[in-house]
């Protein structure tokens, strides 16, 4: 094992963005994991985008973190990004606007909702919107995007007393929807502008997106770097789900490497404390 290396305060830190009405549950153990590890992490406030706010146009969602990442540039020489979701097309297109950006983190990237478990009357809800028919939301079911069967149960009974879950909100409003598509369309057009080293981690049965928004950014954005990691025991929530651990372990390697080489560090110290595996059965 590598000698652990401290860096220098107010160094790196790294925005992890939750997906879409979320409120950072979906996150699950990796915030808390990174900052045992000694990555500084920020979960940020996007108002009209997160849970609890009346949502916003997404290009207010994108101006939100700029102007964050303005301020904390001004204290931190290297910032990563990063999310879940649609949280990680959020900092897709964020990235795909600015220069400054050291490292993205894509889990469950969402481009298109394609996945298996999406309901075939899907796109009609995009019509009836542009229709003006906009007083409605949708509401999610199982599996909610996890593969763990107690899990799944777990977060069902939460929504019967809660509107909000470790696998975001229980309801998600047009408006907030009708926004998700433009900013997914805007992330797929500018991929060519993200050069960013970056790492994927995508199910190969995500119910909500299918592997075609991975390879889609794999094929077009221009990053040098880019390592994907393919989960064969999980859904969507990747962050919660059966492979919980393996995603916990790869953003931190991820991380100790890329701040190894932003640093000019010799020692690459990706194996400090790493989350053990737990064996569950396949479903």
């Amino acid at each position: 094992m590598s000698e652990n290396v401290d860096f220098p305060p107010e160094k790196s830190l790294t925005i992890l963005i939750p997906g879409l009405n979320g409120s950072g549950l979906e996150l699950g153990q990796l915030p808390r994991f990174l900052e045992n590890n000694g990555h500084k992490v920020l979960i940020p406030e996007i108002d009209g985008y997160l849970y609890g706010s009346t949502p916003k146009k997404f290009e207010t969602w994108i101006s939100q973190i700029d102007s964050l990442l303005d301020r904390q540039f001004e204290h931190y020489e290297y910032i990563h990004i990063g999310g879940i979701s649609m949280g990680a097309t959020l900092a897709l297109a964020v990235a795909s606007q600015r220069t400054d950006l050291a490292n993205l983190i894509l889990m469950s990237p969402v481009l298109k909702y394609d996945g298996w478990s999406v309901p075939w009357y899907r796109p009609l809800l995009d019509f009836f919107y542009l229709l003006g028919v906009r007083n409605w939301k949708y509401v999610e079911r199982e599996p909610y995007g996890v593969k763990n069967a107690e899990l799944r149960r777990r977060i069902g009974e939460k929504f019967k007393t809660s509107e909000v879950s470790d696998m975001g909100a229980a309801t998600i409003t047009a408006r907030h929807l009708h926004e998700a598509i433009g900013l997914m369309t805007f992330a797929d057009v500018h991929l060519h502008s993200v050069n960013n080293r970056m790492l994927i981690i995508q199910s190969v049965e995500d119910d909500t997106c299918s592997v075609w928004s991975a390879k889609e950014i794999l094929k077009y954005a221009n990053s040098e770097l880019r390592r994907i990691i393919w989960l064969g025991n999980s859904f969507h929530i990747v962050t919660i789900d059966n492979e919980r651990e393996i995603v916990l372990n790869e953003v931190l390697r991820f991380l100790d490497r890329a701040d190894a080489v932003n640093f000019s560090l010799d020692q690459q110290y990706n194996d400090r404390n790493p989350k053990k595996l737990k064996s569950r059965e396949m479903e």
